[in-house]
């Protein structure tokens, strides 16, 4: 378990599940972890989107090394952490057929 990190309540995940809250570490990275302690999504990442920007069950996600990728509504990373900012925004249809829709 993460000893230090910050809870911060958004509207988006509590909306998906009333429970869940951001978290952010000391080392700054991000994650998604239940009230009661349970760790949903990794605290791996850079930034956390909002939920719905792309996709009303996906939010977007900056990895570490400045690349981007999608998790769902379970804390599952959908679509890898591995495509340049640009090209999710150019490419987010075909992207989302090629990891979703298969």
């Amino acid at each position: 378990m993460f000893a230090q990190v910050k809870t911060i309540k958004r509207k988006d995940i509590t909306d998906i599940h009333k429970d869940w809250v951001l978290i952010k570490t000391i080392s700054g990275t991000y994650g998604i972890m239940s009230q009661n302690g349970k760790m949903i999504v990794q605290p791996t990442y850079a930034k956390i989107d909002r939920f719905g920007v792309f996709n009303k069950n996906m939010a977007l996600v900056k990895s570490v090394s400045d690349t981007y990728g999608f998790i769902d509504t379970s804390g599952k990373e959908v679509i890898p952490a591995q495509y340049a900012l640009e090209e999710i925004k150019t490419e987010f249809p075909s992207l989302y057929k090629k990891y979703i829709s298969k």
